[in-house]
């Protein structure tokens, strides 16, 4: 099998460290010569190691490329082996049926999103700097999924934060933008902080930090499938690693920066929604399947906060004006059927929709991104409509990306998002009880209300007629005007046009991916395992021989249950788009409603309210009374004291200073005389 991880995780590197070093001096050509060259031959080099593990027995398909050892001293404890083992900490790139599909995704993904930022941002004054945020974000993102250990994990996902901070605040004059930054900076480190945590407590209890041994150096994975350790410890161990997913993949109650990251480039939100950042933690906690497998409480939690998301973004997407917060808060939402399904202990079916969810989401933000270009910044729905007339590609393939996500078959989205349907169904089935039937009915629910607010989208953006006013002069082709444009309310719409072919050519093909991605794993309906290919493919990750004591799930469901669940969820799909097509089908029509209900989903159930009055607020009240009595009292009422002292005490001595002879020789006697004294004294 041909492990070529290290180039793929090289060229990204290489690309960012050129054009961040010349990038400003280099022509456009040459900078788009090195950011595609870097992602494209990353892309390159992920393929032919997928394809050389495709002809691997699958009990082979597992590669640990150590290039050195970082640390290697004295022993520690190992509470399961009850001795002390070596200290030994490489730096190892990991191939196996997981990474080599993140790898495919992130890389293949990311590739025509910089393929895309060519035509997206090619008036931007920054451009080299965007193509080296790009390539370094690709780099971060390789080296989490990758990296064979905990510690360079932690490095990859601490980086993978710096990147998103750095994309999210590109456009620095624009205040919005940088507060976004920082608000996902801050929470992410929340998220890191439990990450680390978890490292040390893995650290302490098994005296080694890579995820599977390899020579002499033991594995994680191995050592807790042999017991040793208080179950307590590894459901610590799970819940502080959840934090973290929860940050990053943002979920409840940690969501709350990804909305907000809507403010940076539209081609950077492709990126963090589709291809890294927000997969980083679905990643995890497939990665960490063994920790996770023998803590079931850790798991139940990962199910119920993945539920409760998916139900609780879908239902804010429902008002959104902003077409790209619409499909930010779709993201919280099929992050949280990710979760449900390792929740539900189907590893394989979360990772697959993590796969297909990045093909039509990266669409989705790519199209919206197309549309944005197209009216010259403009985002809101209201002042849109009508432009299928002149958007025909952007048109299609945002439907497509729309039926997909929605779980229309035959496109992608069906089959993945089925799978997790069936899963929880099975769970319930099987034993997991009430709360998984819950869970179920949530995920059904969820499944017609983004149907319903992905139509609501589509039918604001492109049916009707135009409500805006147009970008007069923005465009990229003819401004002949037809009568036909002139009449009913047209106003402006014929100077929009289609975006550029190299922004097109991009939503073909994943428009392509969106429709047939989710054959791979279509198998899944018939509710054997063993029948999913996809599943079938990571199997050795989920079910390695040497892991004897991980608890079995039945993961398998009568046809005729999965057909009913399928069905059940693609008519309420179809339900949520007729009921669209119904409100909107002839054109988006805004009006501002006093309903209670209305008003808790407009304005987000006031979250962020509620943080700013419950935590900001306070936090800057203490930070001003803290400065006022450190800086005020204490600092500059400390220094003004020693100041009055200085003052005071100088103003006493200078009273000595008098210019006379007769007071200095009698300040000198009265010396002599207390001299005298003092030895008189001292000697009788």
């Amino acid at each position: 099998m041909t492990n070529l991880t290290p180039w793929v995780l090289l060229l990204p590197l290489l690309g960012f460290i050129l054009q961040g070093l010349f990038g400003k001096f280099m022509p456009r050509r040459a900078i788009l010569t090195i950011a595609w060259g870097a992602s494209g031959l990353a892309f390159v080099f992920a393929a032919i190691s997928f394809f050389s593990m495709l002809h691997t027995a699958p009990a082979a398909r597992l590669n640990d490329a150590v290039l050195y050892t970082w640390a290697s001293s004295g022993t520690v404890a190992n509470h399961v082996l009850s001795g002390n083992v070596p200290l030994n900490i490489s730096f190892g790139l990991l191939l196996d049926p997981l990474s080599a599909t993140m790898l495919l995704v992130i890389t293949g993904v990311g590739f025509l999103i910089h393929i895309y930022s060519a035509g997206y941002m090619e008036d931007d004054p920054s451009f080299w700097r965007f193509f080296a945020y790009l390539n370094f974000f690709i780099f971060a993102m390789v080296l989490l999924v990758s990296a064979d250990n905990f510690l360079f994990l932690l490095v990859g996902w601490g980086l993978v934060g710096l990147a998103s901070f750095l994309l999210i605040g590109f456009w620095y004059t624009k205040r919005s933008a940088v507060d976004a930054a920082r608000k996902a900076l801050v929470i992410n480190i929340i998220g890191d902080l439990g990450m680390m945590l978890a490292i040390f407590l893995i650290f302490q209890h098994y005296g080694t930090l890579n995820y599977l041994t390899n020579g002499s150096i033991n594995g994680v994975f191995d050592l807790v499938t042999k017991g040793g350790v208080a179950t307590g410890v590894t459901t610590a161990i799970c819940l502080l690693l959840f934090v973290a997913c929860a940050a990053k993949s943002a979920q409840l109650p940690l969501y709350m920066w990804l909305p907000d990251a809507m403010e940076g480039p539209t081609p950077v939100s492709a990126l963090i929604h589709a291809a890294t950042m927000v997969t980083a933690g679905v990643y995890l906690v497939a990665r960490a399947n063994p920790l996770f497998q023998v803590s079931p409480d850790a798991l139940i939690v990962v199910a119920i906060i993945g539920g409760v998301t998916a139900l609780f973004a879908a239902t804010i997407a429902l008002t959104q004006l902003d077409i790209k917060r619409v499909l930010a808060y779709s993201t919280i939402s099929q992050l949280g059927y990710m979760f449900m399904a390792e929740g539900a202990h189907n590893y394989s079916a979360g990772v697959f929709h993590l796969t297909t969810h990045a093909y039509f989401k990266a669409l989705l933000f790519l199209g919206a991104g197309a549309i944005i270009h197209s009216l010259g910044g403009e985002q809101d729905m209201r002042n849109m409509g009508g432009l299928s007339k002149r958007l025909k590609i952007t048109m299609v393939t945002f439907v497509i990306a729309s039926l997909a996500i929605s779980g229309i078959i035959p496109f992608a989205g069906f089959w993945s998002k089925d799978d997790i349907i069936g899963s929880l169904l099975t769970q319930a089935v099987n034993g997991g009880g009430a709360l998984f039937y819950v869970l179920w009915i949530m995920a059904l629910i969820t499944a017609g209300l983004t149907a319903f607010y992905m139509f609501r989208l589509v039918f604001g953006i492109f049916a009707g007629d135009y409500r805006g006013q147009g970008p007069l002069a923005h465009g990229h082709g003819s401004d002949e005007v037809t009568d036909e444009e002139h009449e009913g309310g047209h106003g402006g719409l014929y100077a929009i046009y289609e975006a550029p072919a190299v922004m097109t050519i991009p939503l073909i093909i994943l428009a392509v991916l969106s429709t047939i991605g989710g054959l791979i794993g279509s198998y899944a309906i018939f509710g054997q395992p063993h029948w999913n290919i996809f599943a079938s493919w990571l199997s050795p990750v989920f079910t390695n021989p040497a892991w004897t004591n991980l608890p079995v799930q039945d993961l398998s469901l009568s046809f005729g249950l999965t057909l009913t669940s399928g069905l059940l969820s693609f008519g309420l799909a179809c339900l949520g788009i007729l009921v669209a097509w119904r409100m909107y089908g002839k054109g988006f029509v805004y009006k501002e409603s006093k309903n209670p209900i209305y008003q808790l989903l407009i304005h987000k159930y006031y979250i962020d309210e509620i943080c700013i009055a419950l935590i900001i607020n306070p936090i800057k009240w203490v930070g001003r009374t803290a400065s006022a009595l450190l800086e005020g009292n204490l600092l500059d009422g400390g220094s003004r004291g020693i100041a009055w002292v200085s003052r005071g005490s100088s103003d006493g001595l200078r009273r000595l200073q008098t210019g006379y002879m007769r007071n200095y020789a009698l300040a000198i006697l009265f010396g002599v005389v207390l001299l005298i004294i003092y030895f008189a004294v001292m000697r009788g």
